[in-house]
C-alpha cells in the first residue's frame, strides 16, 4: 500500500520538469557568484603576484597589512562619505521630485520632466564622467566660465581634495535620480485616493498627510531604492577612474578603484581580494542594518 507522502508518477515528472528548467540558471548563478566569491577569499590567503606560478599561503597577513594602512583607511573614509552622501541626497531628491511630479495634473509637463530627469540614466558613466570632466575643469570648464561671468570665483570642484568627492558623488546623483524618481512615481500611484479623500475630509494640514500618509504607505519602495542606491555606491568605479583616477591626494580614492590598482596597476592580487572581502562584509552589514531598521520604519499593506 502506498503511503500517503508519496508522490504519483506525474507529480514527480512535474517536479523533474522544474528541476531541469531551473537548472540553467542555477549552474550560472555557482559559476559566476558563488565560484568567484569562494575563490576571492581563498586568494585572499595567498601572496605572490599576477605571474607567480606557486603563490605562498600568508593567512590573514594580507587583511592585517591593509587594517594597519592609513592608505587604506583614508579609502574606507572616502567610500563610506561617497556613500552617504550619494545615497541621502539621491533618496531625499527622489521622494520630493516624485511626489511634486505626482502632484502636477499636467500630463505634457509630467512627460516632459520625467524624460529629462530619466535620460542621464541611460547614458553610459564614461560618457557622462567625461562630460563633466570637461564641465568641471577648474580654468575651461563651462561652470566655472558661468560662475566668473557672474562675478564669482572660480570653484575647484575636482582640483581640490576638500570638494572633489563630493563633486564626484553629484555627478552620480545626477546621472541615477531619474531611475529613482519613477520607481517612486510607481509607489505614490498605486496609493489608494480614498486614504487622501479621508484625510481632506478630516482638514488634515497637506505637511502631515506626507508624513503620516505618503511616506509611510511608499516606504518598501524607499527601502528598496535606498538599498540598491547603497550597493550601486559602493561599486563606484568609472566616475572615478575617468574623473579623478583617486586624486588629488588620495581624497577619491574608494574601494573598487583601490581593488583595481592594487590587482592590475601594483600586481597584488593577494591584497586586492582582501580589500574586496571587506568590501563584501561592508555591504552584508550595511544591508543587514537597512533591513533591521525598516522592521519598525517600514510599513506594507
Amino acid at each position: 500500500m502506498r503511503g500517503t507522502t508519496a508522490l504519483s508518477k506525474t507529480e514527480r515528472q512535474e517536479r523533474l520538469k522544474g528541476y531541469l528548467l531551473a537548472a540553467p540558471a542555477v549552474v550560472l548563478l555557482f559559476i559566476f557568484t558563488v565560484y568567484p566569491l569562494c575563490y576571492l577569499i581563498y586568494r585572499s590567503l595567498f601572496g605572490g603576484n599576477l605571474i607567480t606560478k606557486d603563490p605562498k599561503f600568508v593567512g590573514l597577513e594580507n587583511y592585517t597589512s591593509l587594517l594597519e594602512s592609513k592608505d587604506f583607511h583614508q579609502v574606507l573614509s572616502n567610500t563610506l562619505i561617497y556613500t552617504a552622501v550619494t545615497v541621502v541626497l539621491t533618496m531625499v531628491l527622489a521622494v520630493v521630485i516624485a511626489a511634486w511630479l505626482n502632484s502636477k495634473k499636467n500630463r505634457r509637463l509630467n512627460e516632459l520632466v520625467q524624460t529629462c530627469i530619466f535620460t542621464p540614466h541611460i547614458i553610459s558613466m564614461v560618457s557622462v564622467s567625461t562630460l563633466f570632466l570637461w564641465l568641471m575643469d577648474s580654468k575651461n570648464g563651462l561652470l566655472n566660465i558661468l560662475l566668473n561671468a557672474l562675478g564669482f570665483e572660480s570653484f575647484p570642484f575636482l582640483a581640490s581634495p576638500d570638494t572633489a568627492l563630493f563633486s564626484v558623488a553629484l555627478v552620480t546623483i545626477w546621472k541615477g535620480l531619474g531611475y529613482y524618481v519613477l520607481l517612486i512615481m510607481a509607489a505614490l500611484q498605486n496609493i489608494p485616493t480614498s486614504v487622501y479623500e479621508a484625510a481632506e475630509m478630516d482638514d488634515t494640514p497637506a505637511l502631515k498627510t506626507f508624513f503620516k500618509i505618503t511616506l509611510p504607505m511608499i516606504s518598501p519602495t524607499i527601502l528598496f531604492t535606498s538599498v540598491v542606491a547603497t550597493i550601486a555606491s559602493f561599486k563606484v568605479f568609472d566616475s572615478i577612474s575617468v574623473m579623478t583616477g583617486g586624486g588629488p591626494l588620495n581624497s577619491t580614492n574608494t574601494l573598487v578603484y583601490y581593488i583595481y590598482e592594487y590587482a592590475f596597476r601594483y600586481g597584488k592580487p593577494g591584497q586586492a581580494c582582501a580589500a574586496g572581502v571587506i568590501l563584501l562584509v561592508f555591504v552584508c552589514v550595511i544591508t543587514y542594518v537597512q533591513f533591521q531598521v525598516s522592521k519598525t520604519r517600514v510599513h506594507y499593506q
